[in-house]
């Protein structure tokens, strides 16, 4: 639990530091365009999966400080999340937009949720955080959208769609409780807060 990972955007690499003693432990490079990369880890903090700009997803290992794999899996992602019993990896895409779900063992495609809003249009989709119940929230920011996506049944995904919450939903959070999903406005002066 002390392990830790630095992003060296520049580099396309990340260090894999201990926190407790301060130092480097090794690197891990060839991980496309971080410049806007995030990562979550695993329930037993062994692997990071990275999020790069570049619609790549990486998994490290941080032990042996590699590449247990990577795959590109859209032209454009912005975050992402692990579900609550480590099993789904998702994955929030600016383009071409939507959601897409990995298994966190294999990274194999699960499911792919497309964000296209009331107004018919395909969004960008940002703020994606877990939620209990192997379920996830995010923001539809072209759309003005908050969606929380229900991955119980990976092959019938539930969906509930809270529309008009503001200009341009973006980062996300959720309470500590897991009862309210917060969304910064990138359009205007206020919060957005979904009761879940």
């Amino acid at each position: 639990g002390n392990l830790g990972v630095v992003i060296e955007r520049a580099a396309g690499s990340v260090l894999i530091v201990d926190t407790s003693a301060r130092k480097t432990l090794g690197r891990v490079s060839g991980l496309g365009d971080l410049s806007h990369a995030s990562a979550v880890f695993s329930q037993d903090q062994r692997f990071a999966y990275l999020f790069g700009r570049d619609g790549g997803l990486s998994k490290i290992d941080l032990l042996t400080a590699s590449i247990v794999g990577r795959i590109v899996q859209a032209g454009n992602a912005i975050g992402g999340a692990i579900s609550d019993d480590g099993r789904l990896v998702a994955v929030s895409n600016y383009q071409p937009g939507g959601v897409r779900i990995f298994d966190a063992e294999t990274l194999d495609a699960v499911a792919d949720i497309p964000a296209v809003g009331k107004d018919g249009k395909a969004s960008k989709v940002v703020g994606l955080v877990d939620l209990p119940g192997r379920r996830f929230a995010y923001t539809l920011y072209d759309a003005g959208e908050i969606w929380i996506a229900d991955l119980s049944d990976t092959r019938n995904v539930g969906l509930t769609k809270l529309t008009d919450v503001g200009k341009l939903p973006y980062d996300g959070n959720v309470t500590p409780d897991g009862r309210h999903y917060l969304a910064g406005l990138f359009g205007e002066d206020g919060v957005a807060r979904g009761d879940l």
